[in-house]
């Protein structure tokens, strides 16, 4: 069953499907009977800070949250994997904040309800339009995730709330770290240096698409992985295996298949 603020023009035949607003919650008790896990992933994200409210992200991703959660322990569903973000560290900021509050509410439905959920926080995987090299390819030297890695953690993480009844874990959806802290250590002085040695190649895909590689490499967190079996495999390496195949023109213009 999916439930949505609008239908999708794609959706398959025989797809249960209840169009309401989680915003106020309405609609939402009747869309939950008969389910045993709620996906819960809507929200405003960081992208939409500066055209969205604090009161807007406070209505879909807090209230949003809250209804959601009403709606599942009305139904007795004991499940629920969660879309929080890597933001959750930036608290007071205005959308790491609504989403640290979500996660509250998810341990407090633990501890009351008995809920076993995980909260999946992936980082940045928002779309690229039209410089895909440096949108997609060199922000994995950071924070980056490939949208399929996040796709697995989905899957992993609802497989591992079907399996433990108790449930309360943290899975951080980033890309696997494919260099040490002591491998990016004085990156500052020379980068393109550096990053050669790690990624055999990449010296003349940052001069052929001027990627900016500035900045010392992110090692990112690992959180849930041996709990749930997530095991990422898009990084930079790949990305640039990728990127050699092309033309410079069909990489440069490379569309966004989301």
């Amino acid at each position: 069953m999916l439930s949505d603020l609008v239908r999708p023009a794609d959706l398959p035949d025989g797809v249960e499907f209840h169009q309401l607003d989680l915003q106020i919650g309405v609609g939402l008790e009747t869309a939950a009977r008969g389910c045993d896990l709620l996906l819960h992933l809507p929200a405003w994200h960081g992208i939409h800070s500066s055209t969205k409210t604090e009161a807007d992200f406070w209505r879909l991703n807090v209230d949003g949250t809250f209804w959601a959660l009403q709606a599942a322990l009305v139904n007795n569903v004991r499940r629920c994997v969660f879309l929080s973000s890597q933001s959750w560290h930036g608290h007071y900021e205005k959308y790491g904040f609504t989403k640290r509050i979500s996660e509250e509410l998810l341990a407090y439905h633990h501890a009351q309800h008995g809920l076993s959920y995980v909260a999946i926080r992936p980082h940045d995987f928002t779309p690229w339009s039209g410089d895909w090299p440096q949108r997609y390819g060199a922000r994995l030297l950071y924070g980056g995730v490939d949208r399929e890695d996040v796709l697995d953690s989905v899957f992993a993480a609802v497989d591992h709330v079907r399996e433990v009844d108790d449930a309360a874990l943290v899975l951080d959806a980033t890309r696997p770290n494919v260099f040490t802290a002591e491998q990016v250590e004085g990156w500052e002085e020379d980068p393109v240096g550096r990053l050669e040695r790690l990624f055999p190649g990449a010296a003349e895909a940052v001069e052929r698409y001027r990627l900016d590689v500035t900045r010392k490499p992110e090692i990112v967190l690992e959180g849930g992985r041996a709990e749930t079996g997530y095991a990422p495999t898009r990084h930079f390496g790949t990305f640039l295996q990728q990127l050699t195949t092309m033309e410079h023109e069909q990489a440069w213009a490379l569309p966004c298949p989301f």
